[in-house]
């Protein structure tokens, strides 16, 4: 009785109760967005790929598990997975981002001139992801008491590891038959999330910080990621660490 008093009492205390089922939605989602790039050529791929690849999905398989050990109060493990999490797979995850990073410029540099400009925006992208993925994932830690704060941070680490996936899956949609067009798609598909959640937050009484910052950055990135990734001063950069 007392632990199931116990758990009652935990579940209305949980941000998200049914987190772990947006969580598997987010990995199905990047299972249909890499079937074709990725899963229908296993044998084509490198061991970078897969190796960054299994970080990512891993990931999103422990924010999976994370939101049912706390509705449990299975703190202890909770924490434990986390900082494991954290400390073994987000490495991985970065390096791997770079490695790749580094192969695609080393092919984009000996594409021949102006055939290469979407390769650069991607890189740009990648770059950003690498830069907000440690992000929220530190502000989230920072905030590890304060579990309004901790949760929304958390859930915005998956939400920067969605767009390639979701760019790949809009290819399904006979509309959107051009890259550029479905990366521009698919930050509003992250941007409309967003707003969702924030609506949500409204609808709760408050809005917290989290996701204002997220649509902020997210909305930056998409306004600028042409602008940026096709300029002279970014290939010269890019060309420069394809050359590293």
């Amino acid at each position: 009785m007392e632990n199931t008093a116990r758990s009652r009492s935990t579940v209305r205390g949980v941000l998200y109760p049914n987190a772990s089922w947006y969580f598997a939605l987010a990995i199905v989602v990047t299972w249909v967005g890499f079937s074709m790039s990725y899963f229908a050529r296993l044998g084509e791929t490198t061991l970078i790929t897969h190796v960054h690849g299994a970080s990512a999905g891993l990931w999103m398989g422990l924010l999976v598990v994370q939101p049912i050990l706390y509705r449990r109060g299975q703190w202890k493990l909770h924490r434990r997975l986390g900082w494991t999490g954290t400390i073994v797979l987000v490495p991985i995850l970065m390096i791997g981002g770079l490695a790749m990073m580094h192969s695609m410029m080393r092919g984009a540099v000996a594409a021949p001139p102006g055939t290469a400009d979407i390769a650069y925006v991607l890189v740009y992208l990648d770059t950003i992801s690498l830069i907000m993925f440690p992000l929220f994932l530190g502000l989230s830690l920072r905030h590890g008491r304060q579990a309004q704060l901790h949760a929304r941070y958390m859930a915005c680490t998956v939400l920067v590891l969605l767009p390639p996936a979701i760019t790949r899956m809009l290819f399904f949609i006979p509309w959107f038959n051009s890259l550029p067009r479905n990366l521009n798609g698919s930050f509003f598909a992250i941007e409309g999330v967003l707003l969702l959640l924030l609506l949500d937050d409204k609808r709760m009484g408050r809005i917290q910080a989290p996701y204002v910052v997220a649509l902020v950055l997210f909305a930056i990135v998409h306004l600028t990621m042409f602008a940026v990734g096709t300029s002279a001063g970014w290939h010269t950069l890019m060309n420069r660490f394809a050359a590293l």
